[in-house]
């Protein structure tokens, strides 16, 4: 798979992942892994990030761009998304959240870097 077709398949499983089973997203991270919430600090490991995310109320997230490149070494890609989420049901909110992933075997990528923010302009 190319770069562009393993972070589109990776975007539409997070997010789906992330308004229905959170719980279900525990194996995308590692020990490793860092997530960045707004001004929130970051959460280092996959425990950590798994605390922060479940602290998160009920959302709905509609991406509207996705963007892919290359990382630094051919083993890693990162993903620039922007959007719109709807939080319990209230007004929609812009954000952006940047991603990458890390194949750890072929085909086989795990969540190393995950940095969230909304767009308040």
């Amino acid at each position: 798979m190319s770069a562009e077709e393993v972070a589109k398949a990776f975007v539409q499983q997070y997010y789906q992942m992330f308004g229905s089973n959170r719980e279900g997203m525990a194996p995308l991270y590692r020990d490793q892994s860092s997530l960045s919430f707004e001004a929130d600090g970051v959460k280092r490991g996959s425990q950590q990030i798994m605390e922060k995310l479940r602290s998160l109320p009920p959302c709905a997230h509609n991406v509207q761009s996705v963007d892919v490149q290359q990382s630094v070494t051919p083993n890693a890609i990162l993903v620039f998304c922007t959007g719109q989420i709807m939080i319990e049901q209230g007004k929609p909110l812009k954000f952006t959240q940047v991603f990458q992933l890390v194949a750890e075997a072929p085909n086989q990528y795990y969540l190393h870097n995950d940095m969230f923010r909304f767009n308040y302009a």
